[in-house]
């Protein structure tokens, strides 16, 4: 079969598409076609650093279930179906189990013709949502809604800052906290994706290039954050006393200091998320079937131009999810 492959450490040069062994799918698994698979920052980090190499990225994938493992009953061949890119999160909701771990290294990714993965994985594709639009959600969409719904707790009317308007998981964000009855403001260092934004729901745009930037924003009930340490001073700058910080990235910096007295005097919610169980999912995927909103795509890319893909994954003008058509 074909796949995109990481043969070395770098930029979008060391991503090359090349034929490798079918996958068999094993006892409780499921083989899937691939239609359709998204990226995610997750695959630069992984194409940028240490680990073995050659390799299958990807995470986020839609296509059609073609074979079954032993002692699976269903799906059915033939059914329409999006991956749960998280396995093994486990019985609890507060945090996954220590072997949990994302789809795509070590495991072969979803950027290829076919994955092999445990039937309990797959979830029929939202009928209402483009191949594209499918696989574009797992991931990001599951990410933000944990963060925004679980974690967050978004609520009608309440003040919730988004920051860095135009990445994945934030158009996730902006969505369904706008389909939650939420009142947004969102940061960015571009004008346009301000303007995008406002057009998917959020109420006011802000650039962070301003220092008074925190001034403009006012107070809020909660801010979700994946930039990290560069936007953690002005955001506790607007939290209410009572309020909560989610966070699930570090963008722009790993490292913060926090005021001890400004948190325990604010009573402040200083809570920490990533990816999402699949209860969660399940609850996403009930949303999207009932919701107006689509994942935002801002392009597609053939399987066989998969290192432009990875360099418009880059781009700082990107808006939205970037997308593979492989089938």
């Amino acid at each position: 079969m074909r796949a995109s492959i990481v043969t070395g450490t770098g930029g979008p040069e060391v991503v090359t598409v090349t034929d490798i062994p079918d996958p068999v799918p094993g006892p409780g698994e499921v083989l899937v076609a691939i239609q359709t698979a998204a990226l995610n920052h997750r695959d630069v980090w992984i194409r940028t650093g240490r680990g073995e190499r050659p390799v299958v990225l990807g995470s986020d994938g839609a296509g059609r279930v073609v074979a079954l493992g032993d002692g699976v009953d269903g799906p059915a061949v033939g059914e329409e179906v999006v991956i749960n890119p998280y396995l093994h999160w486990g019985d609890r909701e507060d945090a996954p189990s220590p072997s949990g771990e994302i789809l795509g290294v070590p495991h072969q990714g979803t950027h290829a013709e076919r994955i092999a993965v445990p039937a309990d994985h797959v979830r029929p594709r939202p009928a209402r949502l483009s191949w594209e639009e499918s696989a574009a959600l797992p991931l990001a969409g599951l990410t933000a809604w944990r963060a925004l719904v679980t974690r967050g707790r978004v609520s009608p009317g309440m003040r919730v800052l988004i920051p860095g308007a135009g990445g994945g998981v934030s158009t996730f964000l902006i969505q369904i906290a706008h389909a939650h009855g939420a009142e947004m403001i969102v940061t960015s260092s571009s004008q346009e994706k301000l303007d995008r934004a406002r057009e998917l729901g959020a109420g006011r745009g802000v650039l962070y290039t301003d220092p008074a930037w925190p001034e403009q924003v006012g107070e809020i009930d909660l801010a979700v954050d994946s930039v990290g340490a560069p936007s953690w001073p002005g955001i506790l700058s607007c939290l209410r006393a009572g309020g909560t910080l989610v966070n699930f990235g570090r963008t722009a910096g790993s490292t913060v200091e926090l005021d001890l007295p400004s948190f325990y005097y604010g009573q402040w919610n200083l809570l920490g998320t990533t990816m999402g169980s699949p209860r969660e999912l399940d609850a996403l995927l009930a949303h999207v079937a009932k919701a107006s909103w689509r994942p935002v795509v801002d392009s597609t890319f053939a399987l066989d131009d998969a290192a432009a893909a990875h360099e418009r994954l880059e781009q700082p003008d990107r808006f939205g999810k970037v997308v593979l058509q492989v089938g």
